[in-house]
């Protein structure tokens, strides 16, 4: 989910760019530890930004009249660590807001967290203790995708109603926002996250039969379970840091609050960013600013870029395509 342009301003937006920032030099150094530790296994930093770069701008229709898409983040957290998976979720997001109008800068920090640890973390944490569990590695894998998706999702609602709640004209109290902007979600974001689910337990699946001394020396396998529910405990009590107060006002009803993307079907798909992200935000008196490079109004141009994106994202996955996929060579 992306929070676009705007809608977060002020020490709000400084906490959020804060963490970011502080975030992504964590990444950085793992980032940089990973290039030493797997010298063969540089190409994968660049397939996995690939990967959530473009997975991420893919719009994907919806039965309820808009379109989103997949996070991408918990693929690549599963395969190269949570900290590799943050580290090129924000360098995506930085691309992502300069040239496809798509997030922003302001939300850059709220955007990470909401897509590297919600994703990539969460994805890595579920994976991992599903195989304590004794699931197998496809199953474990699946369910990582899913409840990175989904925690993603809770991410997102979560600082949206702590920002709205607190804007210069609130519709709602916090628990009204939420229970508004989870409503919204549901119907569009609940397949999506079941489609991810399927397509990262594949993805891992396939990569233990073609390649398993990949994920061997990768450590995909379980570690300390106890060291992991320790480490989520502690991401879980940060989030406190969104909670606000919550009497304001009587909490909506999700079926009422709804912002409905249809009601112009002329328009087309309408994006779940823009149709309940920006919608809400606008009512509550914080309204989205236009992006500083909006290629996606200038039509031929965003198609271009997006057709670019798409080549470099194939060529960067088909130079290396062996790395993964591969024959193994005979013992």
């Amino acid at each position: 989910m992306h929070i676009a342009e705007g809608v977060i301003t002020g020490k709000a937006a400084v906490a959020y760019t804060a963490a970011g920032v502080a975030l992504m030099a964590a990444g950085a150094k793992r980032m940089n530890d990973f290039v030493r530790d797997h010298p063969a296994r540089k190409p994968l930093l660049g397939m996995g930004g690939a990967f959530i770069f473009f997975v991420s701008l893919i719009p994907i229709p919806a039965f309820t009249g808009t379109c989103s898409h997949p996070c991408g983040s918990p693929l690549a957290g599963i395969l190269m660590g949570p900290w590799v998976g943050i580290a090129l979720t924000g360098l995506s997001l930085l691309l992502q807001a300069a040239f496809f109008a798509h997030g922003g800068f302001s939300t850059w920090g709220a955007n990470l967290i909401t897509l590297g640890v919600g994703g990539a973390f969460f994805g890595w944490l579920t994976y991992h203790a599903a195989r304590a569990l004794g699931l197998s590695i496809r199953a474990s894998a699946a369910a990582g995708g899913l409840l990175g998706d989904v925690i993603t999702y809770v991410f997102s609602g979560l600082s949206l109603a702590a920002v709205l709640s607190h804007s210069p004209n609130p519709q709602y109290s916090f628990t009204g926002y939420l229970a508004a902007i989870y409503g919204a979600y549901l119907p569009t974001q609940g397949p999506i996250a079941i489609g991810e689910m399927f397509v990262t337990g594949l993805a891992i699946h396939y990569i233990y039969k073609q390649r398993p001394e990949v994920l061997e020396e990768l450590a995909v396998i379980p570690r300390n379970a106890a060291l992991k529910t320790a480490t989520a405990l502690l991401v879980v009590c940060s989030s406190l840091f969104f909670l606000s107060d919550p009497a304001r006002a009587e909490t909506p009803s999700p079926a009422t609050s709804q912002p409905t993307a249809n009601q112009n079907p002329s328009s087309g798909f309408l994006g779940m960013d823009d149709a309940v992200n920006s919608k809400m935000a606008e009512k509550a008196g914080a309204p989205a600013r236009t992006p500083y490079l909006n290629t996606e109004s200038m039509g031929d141009l965003w198609n271009t870029l997006l057709l670019l994106a798409g080549g470099v994202s194939g060529f960067v996955i088909g130079r290396w395509w062996h790395t993964l996929f591969g024959k193994r060579e005979a013992a």
